[in-house]
């Protein structure tokens, strides 16, 4: 079955403009290859292995022209095995892929149309993937059934059977984790609005049970997010301007600070870390939701501060754990694999709507196509993408032409030029979202 997913002609009119490779020559790619590349690393090895004994690589010498900016895709993607490939966006605006790195990790493109432009600079070798396997297998990797099986999270292999792992997986399966649990006001008042038989009037009494929730609300009500001329003057008029299922989300954004503590120094700073990312992520959100005219920036605020949520339940669980029998490598490793799913359970129990449960598990899945419209993960996604562009982190990403949720955007593109721009031109906005939410 794997073979037939993968195994992809190429496009007819890409002879034109090709040349040959003068120093390499098709040849069966290696399973070993094949483990590097994502998501086909997360087959079996016996679809791997049947697999690389029937599909071979394509070669083209510098110069050819691999695929162009904005025509339509032949249904497959390309890997990059050697040599190396500029990418075109504009023309100003291009970057290089170079065989062996983590970008050649990902496909050089990715959706129903081309972003960029792919020109060989030097002899390569690619390998050509159905992009059918690409939504097959990210869509059943992250299907709840496998997503809650700690066999099935991407935990490095030399690790699943330290002491760490091994028990926290143990908690997890039988349900003997210490999971957060959200102050009485935001529980409250989520569940009077789900139920639909609450007013304005009575959603700014539940708020009012919280005094400091209360000054906050007003105090972001009143805040250059909502430029209103005439100031809010009470949590009744703050609730009104912000309308429900908005202040439904503020109080639940302003309630999670106080969940990421730890009586370890050590895991507090890591606690302290993890809250800061998040609330720059949970910034950029609402900022990119509000630039894409997105229903409801609050929520996507909200979903910002929850994408790491997962990791809460983890470092608790370090916490009690013997310190002679891990090490801090071994927790940031474990961590990075777990805090999705994890996200995604403690999200379920906490009864919030399936668009926001899908967006820990999604939060770095770059090449997840969830269809034509931009959704909460989707912007999400594109925060910690912003996020990870500002900081220069961009070692681990994917070219941005393979990103199906950078096309979703209302121009059409992102680029690492185009995302500082963003960013530069919200800086402000985003200053304030942050100081809010502190």
């Amino acid at each position: 079955m794997l073979s037939r997913l993968l195994n992809k002609g190429s496009a007819s009119d890409a002879r034109t403009r090709t040349k040959p490779a003068g120093t390499l020559a098709p040849r069966h790619v290696t399973v070993a290859e094949l483990k590097l590349l994502i998501p086909l690393r997360n087959f079996s090895e016996e679809e791997l292995r049947a697999f690389s004994l029937t599909q071979k690589t394509e070669t083209y010498g510098a110069g050819s022209i691999l695929f162009q900016r904005n025509e339509k895709t032949d249904d497959s993607v390309l890997y990059l095995l050697s040599g190396s490939v500029e990418m075109r966006l504009r023309d100003t605006q291009r970057y290089e892929v170079t065989a062996g790195s983590a970008k050649a990790r990902f496909p050089l493109s990715h959706g129903e149309i081309h972003r960029a432009t792919a020109v060989a600079k030097s002899d390569i070798e690619v390998l050509r993937v159905s992009a059918r396997v690409m939504h097959k297998n990210l869509h059943a990797e992250l299907a709840e059934d496998r997503l809650l099986e700690p066999e099935n999270w991407d935990v490095p292999e030399l690790l699943r059977t330290t002491p760490l792992f091994q028990t926290f997986c143990q908690y997890f399966t039988s349900e003997e984790l210490r999971l957060p649990t959200l102050p009485p006001v935001a529980v409250r008042l989520r569940r009077a609005i789900e139920r639909e038989d609450i007013g304005i009037a009575e959603a700014a009494a539940i708020v009012q049970l919280d005094a400091t929730i209360a000054a906050k609300l007003l105090h972001i009500a009143n805040s250059p997010l909502y430029l209103q001329a005439q100031p809010a003057r009470n949590c009744l008029e703050a609730v009104k301007r912000l309308g429900l299922k908005a202040t439904c989300n503020v109080v639940t954004s302003l309630c999670l600070k106080d969940l990421f503590k730890s009586r370890n120094k050590a895991l507090q700073r890591r606690m302290q870390t993890l809250w800061h990312d998040s609330l720059r992520i949970s910034a950029l959100s609402h900022v990119l939701a509000k630039a894409n005219r997105w229903a409801d920036p609050e929520e996507a605020l909200l979903a910002g501060l929850l994408s790491d949520i997962g990791a809460f339940p983890f470092l608790v669980f370090v916490e009690d754990f013997p310190k002679e029998h891990y090490s801090h490598e071994e927790v940031e490793a474990i961590l990075a694999a777990v805090r999705g799913p994890v996200g995604y359970y403690v999200l379920k129990k906490w009864d919030f709507p399936e668009e926001i449960v899908q967006v820990p598990p999604l939060a770095e899945q770059w090449l997840y196509d969830s269809g034509p419209r931009l959704t909460l993960s989707d912007i999400v996604m594109l925060s910690r993408l912003h996020q990870h562009l500002e900081s220069g982190k961009t070692g681990q990403l994917p070219v941005i032409a393979a990103i199906p949720a950078c096309h979703k955007l209302q121009d059409g593109t992102l680029s690492p030029e185009y995302s500082l721009k963003v960013l530069h031109e919200a800086k402000t906005e985003i200053q304030e979202a942050l100081t809010l939410l502190r």
